[in-house]
Parts: C-alpha cells; structure tokens; sequence
C-alpha cells in the first residue's frame, strides 16, 4: 500500500482492547466457587449463612433451599447442602457481573470474616494475589 505525500494516515485502533471483558479472578471462577461450596457447606449451614453474608436475597436462599429438598436443609445430605450452596454462590457472581474483580473478592473475603471464617478469606486473600485457582488442598487447611 503506497500513500500520497501530505496524506493523514491514521493509526489502526485495536479492538481487542475495547471488546475484551475484564479477566476473571481465578478465584472466582465457577471451579473455585465449586471448591469453596464444598468446604463450607459441611459446617452445619454456613453455606446458606455465607450467602446471607454476600447480600443475596433471603427469599432465593430459601427458596433455594426449599428447591433442594422437600424439608429444606435442615436434614439434607452433605450433597444437597453443596448443590444448593455451589447454586447460589453462581448466581451472587452473576448479580456481580460488571463489578471489579478485586471488589468481588473483597467482598467474599468480607463476608468469610464476618462469619468467622477468617482462615478461609487468608486463603482467598493469597491465592487471590498469585492468581490462582481454590484448592480442596488448600481449603482443607483452614
């Protein structure tokens, strides 16, 4: 491509820039959540006091709850707990959607402390920092 002395050549622009969504953290990806679903949930039902702690909306945690089991929770399987925790876990991450990262996982680590869970928000703070994706290994530590 030849051009014309005295031509204004404008610079290409990238797209990619400007189309890429912001990256996820990995410790928010649907596996670590997954992970985390299941180390919390274990503990009585700190999986639905977690998400009372996130801000999701009592009425879905119930009906949550209420969907897992016809007596809710109370009696559950350690499965049914994990489900219906690992469920609404995905949908706070949905409702987070456009928000940053690092606010999300600010948010989850305040929430895993003000539930006394203060080892398990470390854990997220570190693997948070390195970029790294939640272990079982790692949980099962805290």
């Amino acid at each position: 491509m030849s051009v014309k002395p005295g031509t204004k050549v404008e610079p290409k622009r990238s797209l990619s820039a400007a189309s890429k969504k912001p990256k996820e953290s990995a410790v928010l990806s649907d596996g670590s959540l997954a992970i985390l679903a299941r180390e919390i949930s274990l503990d009585k039902l700190n999986g639905l006091v977690l998400c009372m702690y996130l801000n999701i909306p009592n009425t879905t945690i119930v009906q949550a709850s209420n969907d897992a089991t016809p007596r809710g929770l109370i009696d559950a399987t350690d499965t049914a707990k994990i489900e219906t925790t690992q469920k609404l876990l995905l949908l706070w991450k949905q409702l987070r959607v456009g928000k940053k990262e690092k606010d999300n996982v600010k948010e989850l680590e305040t929430a895993l402390r003000e539930m006394g869970k203060a080892e398990i928000a470390d854990i997220i703070h570190d693997k948070d920092a390195n970029n790294v994706e939640l272990s079982s290994e790692a949980l099962s530590s805290a």
